[in-house]
């Protein structure tokens, strides 16, 4: 695991969490009028969120493999 690895789940995190604002506030949406009216339709919400959990759970095991608590090694001898 590196540092740079975890940055770039957490910026795609990120990226995915603006985008799931963007889809609530609204799916579609038209510029323009008429003929020459464009219309843009955003991703799907249940993938957009797939996307969240997938970076969340990657996050919490690059993290839990970097903390000293998911390395420690215990020995334990019989009195």
């Amino acid at each position: 695991m590196s540092a740079e690895e975890l940055q770039n789940w957490k910026g795609r995190l990120t990226s995915y969490l603006a985008a799931e604002k963007r889809i609530l506030d609204s799916q579609e949406y038209q510029i323009g009028q008429g003929s020459a009216a464009r219309r843009n339709r955003r991703a799907e919400l249940e993938q957009v969120q797939n996307g969240i959990r997938e970076c969340q759970q990657k996050i919490g095991q690059l993290q839990a493999a970097s903390s000293p608590r998911g390395r420690r090694i215990i020995r334990l001898r019989p009195f």
